[in-house]
């Protein structure tokens, strides 16, 4: 491995290890943190001219407004399988070329603290080719600010998947966008800012002219011409939250209405949500909003402009603890900003998908209880990959580092050996990999395991598949006594897409995990001495200490939602304070009955009803911008007294409810009044 041993994060090991056999094209989108700044880091790479195997997006050429080049240490780069490859190999192969680009690649590792792999991106032929080298970098002209008495706007960031931005919602009562910017990710285009196709504020109006007819316009067509091929759909999740964050009926979109900017996700980062495909392109949008924004404030002459952006997305597995390199990246950019970024995220929804267990161990020397077993069920027909990750606190309780051993063993009985901390099996070179174990221990850092599965269907006859069925993995203690927490990562397939992924999940063999209650409903209470909990099952994206999160709970009887993750974080958190759970909570469902909230499809006149924490977090998006507009305080603190305040239903003094709720709920005016009515 080149560089230092921090570099190549578990996920990208495993893509390697496998040869990159299940994962599409030869270019990959990566989130790097990088030693200095991300200026410094561009600078080191143009100094290489490694242009034909690392592409750095335009969009990080230069720091946010007003915020120093050390401020950022995040973004997402576009590496070539081979560069990658390299940096996890020790010695190169033996053609010149490759030993070539191993040397330049161990220069550029000592610039770079971290790797984690994304999605693949087709990237043309015109963008390889090396500049020259007596190119220079464009200078960005900056207008002077000029202070103005009228308040100023606020900016709504929309970052998701299937974003309708033709919709009347999002239009004026003159038939003009409300869209400021809107970047398709999914678009294969290379042009500035980085890849995808961008669309500003007049390009949108001239499409939206070129397809009117009859002073109707002709959605379909816009979409046509302008590529956006993720909302042929009737509905789509995107659509249906960027209503709910920001729109508007056309009467009512005065001039004074937020401006909108949105970020369409490559669609791979929600059809294959297992393993960090989220987090390079998240990245990106967040950096995008925030540069479009202060372009915006450029041109207007004004002071930077409050920005609130919406990332209706999560994660199941990880650290949990605010250390994820996206959490740490995001909280890195509300802290540095002077002006107010605000950051919502919803708590997710796997309360009840049996993905986390948590257990004690005792101590190696103990007679019994220094082992533990966990069943891990793996469906047929899952074409994509299965992971689980396995936490460790930082230090035991006697402030010894915990040390464990792990074995990994197939439904067919084939296993793996005991895995010990630091090392990781099978080795490099080993072919028809079907599955594998990774040990992380890192020296000031928590110790963790990766399990990896291989997909159990696939397309291609020549490739290695896993067995379906109930894997068991044997957790051993070596050390001091211990709590360890596991979760398997989200492999499910959204709503909207074709069958992909199927979500595995953690077996109870001895009957201890209750599911259901003695009147037959789900259970919502961690009962019995099973290991497998729903506490612990908040977003692994939303533990971080800035960002804004939301739960969810039902409308008609003040219930948080069965699906609504809950706290705490990791036990003993590795950040402080600690996150007990969500900030707060909205609603996700209208009742038992009505799941769901009402918005709009992604046609004009069109409504769905769709669920979720991520419709939730859309509310107080809104609410936020609504905050900023009048200079208020729009910070976590203010959403959790907001809440606490105007809190009409039972307050949650209970422990337990406050995990999923957080300080209160916040019930505003749903988007389309009743079941039956249509705007």
């Amino acid at each position: 491995m080149l560089g230092n041993e921090n570099l190549i994060a578990p996920y990208l090991q495993w893509a390697t290890l496998t040869q990159f056999a299940y994962l599409e094209g030869d270019w990959f989108r990566v989130l790097l943190e990088v030693e200095r700044s991300v200026s410094s880091f561009i600078s080191t790479v143009k100094s290489l001219n490694t242009e034909r195997d690392v592409i750095i997006p335009a969009i990080y050429d230069t720091a946010p407004r007003d915020l120093q080049p050390a401020d950022v240490t995040f973004c997402m780069g576009i590496m070539s399988r081979r560069a990658l490859e390299l940096l996890a190999e020790k010695s190169p192969g033996d053609s010149g070329a490759e030993k070539r680009l191993f040397q330049t690649m161990r220069t550029l590792a000592g610039s770079i603290r971290s790797i984690e792999l994304c999605t693949s991106i087709t990237v043309p032929r015109s963008v390889i080719k090396p500049a020259p080298k007596k190119s220079k970098p464009a200078r960005i002209k900056r207008q002077k600010v000029v202070a103005q008495a009228a308040r100023p706007n606020v900016v709504i960031g929309i970052i998701d998947d299937g974003l309708a931005f033709a919709h009347e919602r999002f239009r004026f009562s003159n038939g003009n966008t409300r869209f400021k910017y809107f970047l398709n990710q999914d678009d294969v285009a290379f042009a500035s800012p980085g890849p995808g196709r961008e669309f500003t504020e007049a390009d949108i109006n001239k499409l939206l002219q070129q397809c009117r007819y009859a002073n109707t316009v002709d959605e379909d067509q816009v979409y046509q011409l302008a590529g956006q091929n993720l909302v042929g759909r009737g509905a789509k999740h995107g659509t249906h939250v960027m209503d709910i964050a920001c729109g508007l009926d056309p009467k009512d979109a005065g001039a004074d209405a937020p401006y909108l900017i949105g970020v369409q996700l490559p669609k791979w980062v929600t059809q294959e949500t297992s393993g960090a495909l989220l987090t390079g392109p998240a990245h990106y949008a967040i950096s995008y909003i925030v540069n479009r924004a202060d372009q915006i404030a450029a041109e207007l002459g004004t002071a930077l402009l409050p920005i609130v952006i919406n990332l209706s997305y999560g994660n199941i597995a990880g650290p949990h603890d605010g250390t994820a390199p996206l959490e740490i990246a995001i909280d890195q950019l509300i802290a540095a900003r002077p002006t107010p970024l605000r950051v919502v995220v919803p708590a997710g929804n796997h309360y009840l998908a049996r993905c986390h267990s948590r257990f004690d161990l005792a101590a190696s020397t103990s007679a019994d209880g220094s082992t533990e077993k966990l069943h891990w069920r793996v469906q047929p027909d899952d074409k994509a990959m299965c992971f689980m990750e396995i936490w460790l606190p930082l230090l035991a309780p006697d402030r010894t580092r915990p040390q464990v051993a792990v074995r990994l063993t197939a439904p067919t009985g084939e296993s793996s050996p005991w895995v010990q901390p630091g090392t990781a099996w099978p080795p490099s070179g080993t072919t028809n990999i079907r599955f594998g174990v990774q040990s992380v221990d890192l020296t000031g850092q928590r110790p963790h395991i990766l399990l990896s599965l291989v997909p159990t269907a696939t397309m291609e006859t020549n490739l290695p598949v896993a067995p379906s069925g109930t894997w068991l993995v044997e957790v051993e203690n070596l050390g001091s006594p211990v709590t360890v927490d596991a979760w398997v990562q989200r492999g499910d397939t959204p709503f909207g897409y074709p069958l992909w992924g199927r979500q595995s999940r953690f077996d109870d063999d001895d009957g201890q995990y209750h599911r259901f209650d003695h009147a037959g409903r789900l259970e919502e209470e961690d009962i019995g001495a099973s290991t497998i909990r729903r506490r612990g099952s908040l977003n692994a994206l939303a533990t971080e200490q800035r960002a804004i999160v939301i739960g969810g709970f039902r409308r008609s009887d003040c219930r948080p939602s069965r699906y609504s993750g809950a706290g705490p974080v990791s036990t003993p958190p590795a950040t402080l304070p600690p996150r007990n759970g969500p900030d707060a909570a909205a609603v996700a469902d209208d009742s038992v009955a009505l799941h769901g909230v009402l918005a709009a499809g992604t046609r004009t006149g069109s409504v769905v009803a769709m669920d979720g924490t991520s419709i939730a977090a859309p509310q107080v998006t809104r609410l936020i911008a609504e905050w900023m507009k009048l200079g208020q305080p729009s910070d976590r603190a203010a959403v959790q007294q907001f809440a606490a305040t105007r809190d009409s239903c039972p307050p949650p003094t209970a422990p337990k409810l406050r995990e999923r709720i957080g300080a209160g709920r916040i019930e505003l005016p749903p988007r389309v009044a009743k079941r039956w009515q249509r705007w």
